[in-house]
Formats: C-alpha cells, sequence, structure tokens
C-alpha cells in the first residue's frame, strides 16, 4: 500500500453492560495496534457524536480517509490494504466484508468461523491474499465503516454530517463504489446478548410448563420458546437492568438481580443456563440450588463452553491468553471446565445427564493442522480439541 490512510474512530459512550464496555475499548485499542504496527502511512484521530465532515477533514493529511461509524469494529491490516488497493484503482468509496451484516454484498466468504483474534486475523490474511484486488461494484455500502479518496470529500459539502456522506455519495454521477472482497472486518458483540439460542430451545420436552432462565439476558431465548410454545409460563433471571427491560417484552416475569441472590418460591419444570456457570464466583453451589428449584424429575438445560477447546490449548501453549468480549475467552468468565469436571459438577449436585452434545465449529487451516499435530505426538484428545461447546439436557434425580 502506498497511500497514506487516516481512520476516524467514533468514541461513543458505551451502554451500561459490563462485556460491552470493554468491547468498545477493545475494538479500539485492538484496530490501532493493528494497523499502526502493520501500516506506518496510517495515522489515527477520534471524534464524538457525529461532526460536520469539515470538523474532521481539518484533522486529515493523508490521501485516503478510513471512516468508521460504529464502536465494535474490529479492523485487520490486510483489511485496510484491501481497501486501500480498491481506491487506488479508481473507486472513490471502498467497503469491506463483515462477519454479519446486512448488505448481502458485504457478507464475507468465510470458509469456517472465527473464535478468537487469533483465527480472525488467520481468516483476513487469507482471504486478503485469495481475493486480492477482487472488487465488486455496489451502489450503496455498509456506513459502519467506508474508505473514501479525500479528493473526494473536499469536493462535497463540508457541512455535510458523517454519517449522511454514504447516501450522498450514492447520488453523485460518475462516482464508483466498491467493496473489497479480501477486506474483512470483524462487526458486533452485541447482537450475541440477542440471540434466540435455538440450540437450547430444542431440548425443552413437550410436557415442560413452567420454565426459570438463569441469565435471561435481552430475551433471545424466551423470544424463541415463547413463539413455539406460548403456552409456557417463563421467569428470566438477569441482573442488568438495560437488558432485563428489554426481556420483560417476552417473558411472564423477569427477576432482576444477580442470580445468587435470587428468592423464588414455586417449582419449575425445567431450569436453563446458556453459557452462564462460567460467569459465577461458585458454579457448583449453584448448581444445587437450581436441583432445590426443580419438580421431581425436572430438567436443567445447559451449555458451558469448552476450556479444552484447541483455540485456547494453542494460545496457552505459545503463552497467549487474550481475554474478548465474547465467547470462549470472555472477558467475565470466572470457571472453566472440560467434559469430565462439567460432567462431574452437575452429578454432583444432584442430577443424571440424559442428553450431552458436543457443538464443534470447523477449525481454521492452522487449528486442524495444530489438531493434527497434538494428537498425532500423544498429546491431545481429538474430540475435546474440537469441542468448542457443551449442551446438556439433565434430570434431577
Amino acid at each position: 500500500m502506498n497511500a497514506s490512510v487516516t481512520i476516524l474512530w467514533p468514541k461513543v459512550v458505551p451502554p451500561e453492560i459490563e462485556e460491552i464496555r470493554f468491547s468498545y475499548d477493545f475494538c479500539r485499542r485492538l484496530s490501532k495496534q493493528l494497523c499502526e504496527d502493520a501500516c506506518q502511512t496510517c495515522s489515527w484521530v477520534e471524534y464524538t457524536h457525529d461532526p460536520p465532515l469539515e470538523a474532521v477533514l481539518s484533522r486529515v493529511d493523508s490521501d485516503m480517509v478510513l471512516i468508521v461509524t460504529e464502536p465494535e469494529i474490529v479492523l485487520s491490516p490486510s483489511a485496510v490494504k484491501n481497501l486501500a488497493a480498491c481506491a487506488e484503482n479508481g473507486y472513490a468509496a471502498c467497503g469491506p466484508v463483515y462477519n454479519q451484516t446486512v448488505f448481502s454484498d458485504q457478507a464475507a466468504p468465510l470458509p469456517v468461523p472465527y473464535l478468537d483474534v487469533n483465527t480472525f486475523l488467520e481468516l483476513a490474511n487469507s482471504l486478503g491474499k485469495n481475493e486480492n484486488r477482487n472488487f465488486l461494484a455496489a451502489n450503496f455500502l455498509d456506513p459502519a465503516c467506508v474508505l473514501y479518496r479525500t479528493d473526494l470529500l473536499r469536493r462535497i459539502s463540508s457541512r455535510l454530517l458523517l454519517s449522511e456522506i454514504p447516501l450522498f455519495i450514492t447520488e453523485m454521477k460518475g462516482i464508483k463504489t466498491a467493496v473489497s472482497k479480501g477486506a474483512l472486518v470483524h462487526f458486533g458483540f452485541k447482537k450475541d446478548f440477542e440471540a434466540g439460542r435455538d440450540d437450547l430451545v430444542g431440548l425443552v420436552p413437550d410436557d415442560v410448563k413452567r420454565v426459570l432462565d438463569i441469565g435471561c439476558a435481552m430475551g433471545g431465548y424466551g423470544k424463541t420458546l415463547k413463539l413455539l410454545r406460548p403456552e409456557i409460563f417463563m421467569v428470566g433471571i438477569e441482573l442488568n437492568l438495560a437488558m432485563a427491560d428489554v426481556a420483560e417484552r417476552y417473558y411472564d416475569e423477569v427477576v432482576k438481580c444477580p442470580v445468587e441472590k435470587i428468592s423464588l418460591t414455586g417449582n419449575f419444570d425445567l431450569v436453563n443456563c446458556g453459557d452462564i456457570l462460567e460467569h459465577l464466583k461458585d458454579p457448583w453451589d449453584m448448581l444445587i440450588r437450581l436441583n432445590g428449584r426443580l419438580k421431581h424429575r425436572g430438567y436443567l438445560v445447559m451449555s458451558v463452553p469448552n476450556a479444552g477447546h484447541w483455540s485456547i490449548v494453542k494460545g496457552l501453549l505459545k503463552g497467549d491468553f487474550q481475554y474478548i468480549p465474547l465467547g470462549l475467552l470472555c472477558v467475565t468468565h470466572l470457571r472453566w471446565f472440560t467434559e469430565n469436571s462439567i460432567r462431574q459438577a452437575i452429578t454432583d449436585a444432584g442430577f443424571f445427564v440424559e442428553i450431552f452434545k458436543r457443538e464443534q465449529i470447523p477449525p481454521t487451516p492452522l487449528g486442524l493442522a495444530f489438531i493434527r499435530d497434538m494428537c498425532n505426538a500423544g498429546y491431545g484428545d481429538e474430540v475435546s480439541l474440537r469441542t468448542n461447546e457443551f449442551i446438556v439436557r439433565a434430570i434431577k434425580k
């Protein structure tokens, strides 16, 4: 990349959700570090609110401007280079591809998902090489992250707000815009709190009438289950008030308090714990308490991340353990489980395991090679290394 690039980054007050507060800072720090380490011609400018173009252009002295409007963006060095190459090929505005977006032209053609920073960078670098100079003409770009030629921005009205630029550009004649298919950018963690959890909903037996959902977040599980089984009475427990307010739309009752302090009367047919135990100081005691909230032969449905997944093991062997906003290495995880330890915890709490599933997201090419090497050397169990999460249904003894 020969051209210089200024990255405009939004300084936004995060919602009162611990993981998202961490995410805003994490995405900014990581993007800045990756881009500055890999590209000496990149500069960094932060802005607040939605300023007019003139307010930020006065701080720009580069050939191109990459305007980021969403705080949960992670830029990869290969993405910045591919976007710059797109502009150098005559396009006035260029957009990347994302892990998630409503713009179909900008959906990343990922061969496998990524789970942490290292696997994100592995796939970003691979995509950057395979899709190098593959530019797809597009009429409109996702405004979350767009690279513009600076000479174009200086030709349009300086009073335009940053948020108004994408639409204004589409109405200009003779302006070419494109998607760089080799520029991978990560977008968003917050939406994970809205997940419908079809995997857990699918484990609710037909005879269940009362459900207690521990850590219901924004109510995605309750929303999905209520659509399928509107007759079920659902109580959610959620510590975060902002998320609990959203969840109230889908539950019959939402108790706003830490799960450790719940005091509920009446028994439930099923307790749901979707990725909860690993966030608790004493998950073993909590399992015993939840057993007491269940009717005779009531169900415990849960999901728990696997601490023996290859991405964690590989990082530890290299002295690398980097927390991320959500996922296997979520910043709010306090406890870690493998298959043996979670089975033991469930049994000790007075349950017997009826269904035990191992979710196995396909590994990246480097991950596949690591799994093979570990198993061939006699140091690894392939099933454990491939498993990223356990999905369990247990029955009260």
